[in-house]
């Protein structure tokens, strides 16, 4: 297994479009850190690509970005390229992986850990942020969004940093709560308050699953 990342980030709606810009973010210092980086982006996020690059790279962190359920992490087109009863997932084992997607850390994590995955970070409810339309080809500018993805992109960057994935954890949803508590000041606008509910659902949310004693070697 090598030190190396692969990433999904498809891009064919709003929600994947925000998540494939916020992702760079990721790459970039990811590059800076000279960690190897695997990006599957836009069409390149399918199933094939996934288990492809994973049995010829051996990747120790899977950032996983797309919609999903319980069971199911999407790609590029809504395509399944992970479920909960996929008969092979013990590909994965010693693994890291962080899905920023919905409810994945149920029955998903759940079957990676038991078939070997090393840890699971994902979200046992909704991953959900918000986003002001005046930025909508300008993601990396909204500033309500940066509220929401900011601290997820936190998960990774801490763990690229040779961090354990307790401690990818505990910075996210530090970051989180630093958040939640500016956009409940006077100082906000009534409309950034409203958001805070749902960024506190995140910090609820956010779980780790497996041993969280694991990290990369730098």
């Amino acid at each position: 297994m090598s030190n190396s990342i692969l990433i999904t980030r498809p891009n064919y709606d709003i929600t994947t479009n925000y998540l494939f810009y916020w992702t760079e973010l990721v790459i970039s210092f990811s590059t800076r850190h000279n960690a190897a980086i695997y990006d599957l982006s836009g069409s390149k996020a399918n199933r094939t690509n996934l288990e492809s690059y994973n049995a010829k790279r051996r990747p120790k962190i899977i950032f996983l970005n797309g919609h999903g359920s319980s069971d199911v992490i999407t790609g590029q087109d809504d395509e399944e390229i992970i479920t909960s009863a996929d008969k092979d997932l013990s590909r994965y084992q010693n693994c890291i992986f962080y899905a920023r997607s919905c409810q994945s850390a149920n029955n998903l994590g759940v079957s990676l850990v038991d078939k070997g995955v090393s840890a699971f970070i994902g979200y046992k409810e909704d991953f959900i942020f918000f986003r002001n339309e005046n930025y909508s080809t300008k993601p990396l500018k909204d500033p309500i969004a940066r509220y929401f993805l900011d601290p997820s992109n936190l998960v990774m960057t801490t763990l690229i940093k040779g961090n354990s994935v307790k401690e990818a954890d505990k910075r996210s949803k530090r970051s989180m709560t630093k958040n939640f508590l500016k956009l409940l000041t006077s100082t906000s606008s009534t409309d950034d308050r409203d958001t805070a509910p749902y960024l506190w659902s995140n910090i609820r949310a956010q779980v780790v699953l497996g041993d969280e004693s694991d990290k990369i070697l730098v």
